[in-house]
């Protein structure tokens, strides 16, 4: 094996030697060529129709020589003969102009009307931009490689309107992206997820590598969305990868190096001898048990020792020790090219990414090929094909298979008190568990990190074959099929680990205290082997015809099928001979247990799309699908989905055609109905789940129905309006849209509220009705100014959700969220925080607080209301109000990029305003089992008019400061500085001496600064509406990089 990767190592290292002489000797022909030609000055002008032009680029083609025209669009330059010059103006047609022997050119430009022939992928096909009566987002793969994020979906964050992206954790490999396209659509398990289509198949974008993709499109209305039908009530996500371009062999590698550390750290407090008196105090003032005080000589051998023996009594900083700044490094290398009517692009990938976390990181894989031949005359094959392997390692916990054990392990530092160490000071390398007997006992997170461990290796396909055939003229057919498996193994190895308390007996002695990960000597393994098959392909014909250039039509008509397989096999097994064994065998078979799971599902469609338009003026397009699908019950398995949208292009008009500041205007309408499929595999059935039972003293194995059935089930549908207008002015140097939209789902699935006394939980019932309404703006501007061309673009959103239908308002109190009808969905729901209790008069004088326990220092809430509906003087469950923020005002973005010679400069700005997430727990709250509060707690009311915002600090859940109430209730906005990028493009004549076409250079540095007013530590960028602190934190990242052609 050692000797074949020698062979191939040497046998890349020859083609590369042989391809770099190839065109090291073509260049420099070249050049001897160029050489013998004499360069003379020439002179020139450049105009329009309304006159000269400034600031128009004069190049010599084949190199980076070049001038621009002063204010009377005059020029100078030296070219030979022999030699081409290239003119080029932003929003004009750019012109090549053989020198020839001519010394003073006269030269007009003429507008470009290529940003009007834009062609947008959309549903199986494209259509100019101008053209669309849908609203469709277009991203570039330039807009996305900006950007050195590790996964493709948060690449699209802040990219467009209406997309609303959250990255919940900096997990690498897990970062747990989340896509919403306009919003919430349901509040049913079948998910407000898009959906994803990679080469026209479904696919996941986390396992496709940024640099393979050419663009990407997004569905946003039921007009452009509907062709897909009963998957696209969320919206649709089109990708399209990069394919081979005939000609000449092209070889781009490109390579960056980063270094991450957290967006942001919590600052808590970790000197030993404030914590020990900090948590005195508070449980002096919460009332609890004496046991846990500190006592004076306690505080005083900290107060001494610190500085004498640091080992024996440290102010650890828990926090410091599991988080690092870490490396990350990705490499792309891609061959493109093609020739006689076969083109090809093939794509090699890799990542290494450490975590931020110790005992995490994750390694991927990937490769690329899109490959198409012409087999003669009308026929033409192609194929795709996208294989990834990733590999993602993180501490284990037992016990804990699917939860987050990185979440887990962050809980554990925070809960760490610094009194201790991760290892006695006596340096047997035993684990420590605390200082001291009555301290709260919490896991150490640096065992934990140091033993064991879990690892998740995936592998993905995705592959699909076609045949395109021109049929007759006009009418063309198109065959695919595709398949996409993905097979995760994953393995948590458990190592049970003893823990002694830090601070020795009066004999010198260390006591032993606890364990964690089970039974101290026992070992434990799981293994989980997951697979997932999905097969699909679709047969679609394609007509289109123009009647003189007036009448334009094209019809779509095709056939979709797709089976979806899963199946899932897990084992468990305890008590290997050692510790570092990770394989089930070695472990004992007594006690060992196996379980599994399998389902599947299938769909078949039809669909079809017609297209008119009159002299590109008055559009109009129609599309249906009709659904079938095995996860409805039998006579309510099919639904039909159509949409309608007409457009006008007022800048077609006589009185805007030939405008001098209007390219393109266009308003457009679009009515359509979506469903959503993704209800579960089992809904209108009867469940049967395995029980024991109880039978002469012997538990004997059985099956009970777990739910009542409903066989009436049907499709959820979403039913969408969209006005929207688009507009390029001055000559496309401005240009933008504007959408208006609502979106109404009906039947949404819901568990049906029933008594407790039925014994079963309720049926699925379709009894929910869920409205959204919002408004997009998309404004940008683009220009140059001589030599320094540049490019403005911004995007902003807002939209209100409403829950329509629900029943009977449901409360979850230890969340403080509402579901109640005529209100955002999960809405607030929480007391008022109204400042601080100074004196216990003003207890006696005020409303009847909530806890006999209350006393100065303490939260004060607002009396909003009684049992009659007014304020009763008792502050009570009836004084509980809803309070906006569960959704944001506003989300937006801004990207700003500009050239300038051989550099370039780029900016990148997202941000979310008005959004309020209800933070509580580690982290925040003091002395959670005991753990250090943070830094602001020092400022914690201390006697009357010391503070009225922060109350007296306070020990575990002490009932008058823990109601869920808004002081828990943080502010989210945020503007962060997603990324800055600088760069500079080496010179041809120096970079064509060394074999390359093109080299770059950059720098670049992604999340680098966080405006917010959340709590200090907090990222406020998360999914949930009510969590802890402890989640894995996002990353600033600093790259450098290259990118060369050959």
């Amino acid at each position: 094996m050692r000797i074949f990767y020698l062979k191939t190592t040497c046998l890349v290292m020859i083609i590369g030697a042989l391809l770099s002489a190839n065109v090291l000797a073509r260049e420099s022909t070249v050049a001897k060529k160029t050489d013998r030609q004499e360069e003379s000055v020439r002179k020139g002008r450049v105009s329009d129709s309304d006159g000269p032009l400034g600031g128009v680029s004069i190049k010599i083609v084949g190199t980076k020589r070049g001038v621009v025209t002063d204010a009377n669009g005059m020029f100078t330059i030296k070219a030979a003969a022999n030699q081409t010059l290239m003119v080029s103006y932003l929003g004009y047609v750019t012109q090549e102009i053989p020198v020839h022997n001519e010394t003073l050119f006269e030269i007009t430009l003429v507008p470009d009307a290529a940003a009007l022939d834009e062609v947008v992928v959309v549903g199986y096909g494209t259509q100019k931009k101008v053209n669309l009566t849908g609203a469709v987002a277009a991203i570039s793969s330039e807009e996305l490689t900006t950007r050195q994020a590790p996964n493709t979906t948060s690449l699209l964050q802040g990219r467009a309107p209406g997309v609303q992206i959250t990255q919940n954790s900096g997990q690498p490999g897990a970062e747990n992206a989340n896509i919403q396209i306009r919003g919430m659509g349901t509040f049913s398990g079948a998910g407000n997820n898009p959906l994803i289509l990679i080469d026209g198949v479904e696919g996941n974008l986390n396992n496709l590598n940024p640099n393979v993709i050419e663009n990407i499109s997004v569905l946003k209305d039921a007009a452009s969305a509907s062709i897909y039908g009963s998957r696209a009530a969320n919206g649709v996500i089109l990708v399209t990868t990069k394919s081979g371009r005939a000609g000449r062999l092209n070889i781009d590698y490109s390579y960056n190096y980063s270094r991450q550390k957290a967006t942001s750290m919590y600052d808590r407090v970790t000197n030993s001898v404030q914590f020990m008196e900090l948590l005195n105090k508070a449980i002096n003032h919460t009332g609890t048990s004496s046991n846990q005080l500190y006592s004076d000589e306690q505080i005083e051998a900290y107060r001494q020792g610190s500085s004498i023996d640091p080992d024996r009594y440290p102010n650890y900083d828990w926090m410091d020790a599991v988080f690092r700044t870490a490396p990350m490094q990705q490499h792309f290398l891609s061959v493109n090219g093609g020739q006689d009517g076969t083109t090809y692009n093939f794509g090699l990938g890799y990542l290494s990414q450490e975590g931020m976390l110790i005992a995490t990181g994750y390694k991927r894989y990937d490769a690329q090929l899109n490959f198409k031949t012409n087999l003669g005359g009308r026929v033409t094959f192609g194929t795709n094909i996208s294989l990834s392997k990733g590999g993602r390692y993180e501490t284990a916990l037992n016990g804990n298979f699917d939860g987050n054990t990185t979440e887990d392990q962050i809980l554990s530092a925070l809960a760490a008190n610094p009194t201790f160490k991760p290892k006695l000071p006596d340096g047997s390398g035993r684990y420590a568990s605390k200082a001291y007997i009555f301290e709260s006992g919490n896991k150490n997170p640096i065992a934990i990190a140091e033993n064991g461990g879990k690892t998740t290796d995936n592998y993905y396909a995705l592959a699909s074959s076609y045949i395109n055939v021109d049929i007759l003229p006009g009418l063309k057919g198109e065959l695919k099929g595709a398949v996409r498996y993905q097979d995760g193994q994953s393995k948590v190895h458990v190592v049970g680990i003893p823990a002694y308390l830090y601070q020795p007996d009066e004999n010198g002695e260390y006591i032993y205290n606890t364990q964690y990960n089970g039974t101290v000597g026992e070992n434990n393994l799981t293994v989980r082997g997951e697979r997932e098959l999905q097969l699909t392909y679709y047969l679609n014909f394609n007509y289109t015809k123009s009647f003189d250039n007036v009448h334009n039509i094209s019809a779509l008509l095709g056939y979709n099928q797709e089976t979806f397989k899963y199946d899932r096999l897990q084992g468990f097994r305890r008590n290997a001979p050692t510790d570092n064994l990770t394989e089930l065998d070695a472990y004992s078979s007594a006690g060992q247990i196996a379980e599994g799971q399998a389902y599947e599902w299938a769909i078949k469609s039809l669909y079809g799309r017609l297209n008119y338009n009159y002299k590109e003026r008055y559009l109009f397009e129609a599309n249906f699908r009709y659904d079938g699908t095995s996860r409805l019950p039998t006579g309510r398995r099919w639904g039909f989905f159509p949409s309608a949208s007409i457009g006008w292009r007022l800048s077609e008009e006589s009185f805007l055609k030939g405008s001098e500041w209007v390219n393109n205007l266009k308003i457009r309408f679009s009515w359509g109905q979506l469903g959503n499929q993704n209800i579960g595999n089992y809904p209108y059935q009867a469940i049967l789940s395995p029980v024991e039972y109880n039978i002469g003293g012997a538990l004997q194995q059985g099956m009970s129905l777990e739910d009542l059935n409903n066989t009436n089930l049907k499709w959820e549908t979403t039913t969408a309006t969209n006005i929207g207008l688009d507009f390029d002015l001055f000559k496309s140097s401005v240009f933008g849209s504007v959408d208006w939209y609502t979106k109404r789902t009906t039947d949404i699935l819901r568990t049906l509220q029933v008594p407790d006394f039925i014994g079963l939980n309720g049926p699925t019932v379709n009894r929910g009705e869920m409205k959204n309404s919002g408004l997009e703006v998309l404004l940008g501007y683009q220009n140059r100014l001589n030599a320094l061309n540049y490019k403005i673009q911004a995007n902003f959103e807002t939209y209100k959700n409403e829950l329509v239908k629900f029943g009977a308002r449901e409360i979850d109190n230890g969340s403080g969220l509402i579901r109640q009808e005529g209100l955002p969905y999960n809405s607030y729901f929480m007391y008022v925080f109204d400042g601080i209790y100074q004196t216990q008069e003003e207890i006696a004088n005020g409303p009847t607080p909530i806890s006999a326990l209350t006393k100065p220092g303490d939260m004060r809430y607002k009396d909003i209301s009684g049992p009659g509906g007014v304020p009763d003087g008792k502050i009570d469950a009836n004084d509980r109000t809803v309070v906006d923020g569960a959704f944001p005002d506003f989300n937006y973005g801004l990207t700003f990029s500009a050239d300038y010679k051989n550099f370039d400069f780029s900016f990148f700005v997202q941000g979310v305003e008005g959004r309020k997430i209800y933070v509580r727990e580690w982290g925040i709250a003091p002395f959670r089992q005991s753990s250090p509060p943070p830094k602001f707690w020092l400022n914690a009311w201390d006697g009357p008019g010391t503070s009225n915002t922060i109350p007296h600090i306070f020990n575990e859940n002490y009932a008058p400061n823990t109601q869920v109430s808004t002081w828990w209730l943080q502010d989210a906005s945020y503007l962060r500085i997603k990324n800055i990028q600088v760069g500079y493009t080496l010179p041809n004549q120096l970079v064509n001496k060394i074999g390359f076409q093109r080299l770059r250079i950059y720098l670049s540095g992604d999340n680098l600064f966080t405006f917010t007013k959340f709590f200090d530590g907090g990222d406020p960028e998360r999914l949930a509406a009510n969590s802890r602190m402890a989640i894995y934190p996002q990353a600033k990242i600093y790259t450098m990089g290259i990118k060369a052609i050959l």
